[in-house]
């Protein structure tokens, strides 16, 4: 893991980031999401992979109770600055998401951007149970990842089967699972979304 957290650290730190992932505002999912959502104002959201914390910083300024975990200091230090900048709080936090350093049954909504397309097969399970371990019962999660791997072990497809292996429905209810484009400022990537909810 630690020297998967270097090559993150080392994009962050450079700058590179910005050429592969950096995305200028929310992304239209999450804007639509929280649109029909009916989150109620001070409910608990955890980004997760939150990056340089575009997202996160949506949130807050929505008057969310918003936690930001990443396993990059680097990432968390430019969400911080940025988040400091736009004049709003977010909970920062340096971690894994393998072991989410919160409460069982404290999130009310979980953010999911390309995190779960980084996690390997091996781990995929842990990640699923962390994610229902800190879920309140009808908590949902909004994510969304490659719709296919990588070469290299880049990306792990977020794929149907993956879906439905690892966010199994005695535990999750889910909508369809639908393609979308992720856009980034370079591009886009073609992707999977599905919303899940907490049984």
């Amino acid at each position: 893991m630690r020297k998967a957290t270097t090559k993150w650290d080392e994009a962050y730190s450079s700058g590179s980031y910005r050429k592969e992932w950096e995305y200028d505002h929310a992304s239209q999912e999450l804007t639509g999401f929280v649109a029909t959502a009916d989150l109620p104002r001070g409910s608990v959201a955890l980004d997760i992979g939150c990056g340089a914390g575009r997202e996160a910083i949506f949130l807050a300024a929505l008057e969310y109770s918003v936690i930001g975990i990443d396993f990059s200091a680097a990432a968390i230090r430019i969400a911080r600055e940025r988040s400091a900048a736009e004049g709003v709080t977010v909970d920062w936090h340096v971690a894994d998401a393998l072991e989410l350093p919160l409460e069982a049954k404290s999130v009310d909504f979980v953010n999911d951007r390309g995190c779960f397309h980084i996690v390997q097969k091996r781990h995929r399970l842990r990640f699923a149970n962390e994610i229902a371990r800190v879920l309140k019962p009808g908590g949902r999660m909004l994510l969304r990842g490659s719709a296919k791997s990588s070469q290299g072990g880049g990306f792990v497809g977020v794929t149907p089967d993956e879906i439905n292996r690892c966010f199994d429905r005695r535990r999750f209810n889910r909508g369809p699972i639908l393609p979308l484009e992720m856009i980034a400022n370079v591009g886009t990537l073609r992707g999977n979304l599905v919303v899940l909810q907490r049984r």
